[in-house]
């Protein structure tokens, strides 16, 4: 410690209550933080976005596509050289693709949207929607590692020393 003081060493409950609580925020996370894209383009060019995606037999991508101002959309998968025309699902205002994976490997996603009066307005929700709950999988190792410490910290404090005064 700073100033020549002295710290007790951490117990192993300790460092596993640390490490399950870490695993389970991370986990939340890892599942929560999904950003959405702004559609931008030059006057007189279509909006373009491309993402990549790497998903797995029978995963599911899940596309929310939200048009200001847009005259022509056009939502187009690539696999393998195989392109994949998306039709929407939803109203105008509030369009919804969605794409399920054949095969595993990595799947581009290009979004067009063009307009005729040359601004584009529009933001799109790209998210993956897994076929295996494989990534889940962080939340039991999470709650096992963190029961694990609570019950070594319950037997740390059976096995201590009891100071009584005897008369």
């Amino acid at each position: 410690m700073a100033g020549g003081g002295t710290a007790e060493a951490m117990k192993v409950s300790d460092v596993f209550i640390l490490v399950g609580i870490s695993i389970l925020v991370a986990g939340f996370v890892m599942h929560a933080w999904v950003d959405s894209e702004i559609l931008t383009n030059e006057p007189g060019e279509a909006a373009v976005l491309e993402k990549s995606a790497i998903l797995m037999k029978n995963d599911k991508l899940l596309i929310d596509l939200d048009v200001v101002s847009g005259d022509s959309i056009s939502v187009t998968v690539y696999f393998d050289g195989e392109e994949n025309q998306l039709i929407p699902k939803g109203d105008i205002d509030n369009l919804e693709y969605e794409y399920t994976a054949k095969e595993g490997g990595q799947h581009l996603v290009v979004i067009q949207v063009g307009a005729s009066d040359g601004v584009v307005e529009g933001e799109v929700l790209i998210n993956v929607q897994r076929s295996l709950m494989l990534d889940f999988m962080v939340y039991p190792l999470g709650a096992l590692i963190l029961a694990f410490g609570f019950y070594k910290k319950k037997e740390e404090k059976s096995a201590e020393p009891i100071d009584a005064e005897l008369n």
